[in-house]
């Protein structure tokens, strides 16, 4: 967990892993195809940072709750040890450090991306 914590360790890492990738998958090793593999990279972070964001903001909690109290009325069987009023709401179990990990990554490595893809069109 100590080096989830270092963010310019993960850095590092996310990049050599990108350039891992690109030795193993890139048709040709050129510029363009390590922006390929760094835009996978990158967008995978951005991407569940955002829906991180979505569902910590509280977008599904009241569509949650509604479906635990349908399914606690209309349940034959009811377990009295699990209350669905009392269960944690989605946006309650989003931790915000997890949250600050994948969007500070994600927005790191797409201005990376974004500075790779300048030196790929001035050139």
């Amino acid at each position: 967990m100590n080096i989830l914590l270092n963010k310019w360790l993960m850095i590092v890492i996310n990049l050599a892993l990108t350039t891992i990738l690109f030795f193993l998958l890139a048709p040709a090793y050129d510029l363009f195809h390590y922006i390929n593999q760094l835009f996978y990279i990158s967008y995978f972070y951005l991407f569940v940072g955002l829906l991180m964001l979505v569902i910590r903001g509280g977008f599904f909690d009241a569509i949650t709750y509604s479906f635990r109290r349908f399914h606690g009325m209309t349940s034959k069987r009811r377990d009295y040890m699990d209350d669905w009023k009392t269960k944690p709401l989605p946006s309650q179990s989003i931790n915000r450090s997890w949250l600050n990990f994948f969007i500070f990554h994600g927005v790191t490595l797409t201005l990376g991306l974004l500075g790779l893809l300048a030196i790929y069109y001035h050139a």
